[in-house]
């Protein structure tokens, strides 16, 4: 009676934590931050955004930007990221210039829970 009761017990404990359910979090809202160096100062950018999940190779794309950055909610994981178009920003002298740029990552992970943050250098076309 003590095994059987003994085994009852441990089946029970066995099926109630088999029960637990776990709740993932398998999205990001990823913030990508354009960076054009210490001496120019990005005011507005007009461009679209691609980024490649890597392992799925689905494509996500946007213009939606802020100042220089973008945000878009993803799935976590590792992103090639494509981002081309036109901005204005103030330089060193305080002259207010208008250029073609592009910026490109091989690699950027955005894995975070909740955030994911990711910087990536400008490349002017002109």
């Amino acid at each position: 009676m003590k095994k059987l009761l003994m085994i009852l017990t441990c089946c029970m404990t066995l099926a109630l934590t088999a029960c637990h359910q776990d709740n993932d979090d398998y999205m990001t809202l990823a913030t990508i931050q354009l960076d054009g160096g210490s001496d120019v100062t990005i005011e507005r950018v007009q461009a679209m955004a691609h980024l490649t999940n890597l392992n799925t190779k689905h494509v996500v794309s946007t213009a939606d930007f802020t100042g220089a950055q973008v945000q878009i909610e993803l799935l976590r994981g590792a992103y090639q990221v494509s981002i081309e178009g036109v901005l204005s920003y103030t330089d060193q002298t305080g002259n207010k210039r208008i250029r073609s740029f592009r910026a490109v990552s091989d690699y950027v992970e955005l894995v975070g829970t909740g955030t994911s943050k990711a910087t990536i250098n400008i490349i002017y076309l002109d």
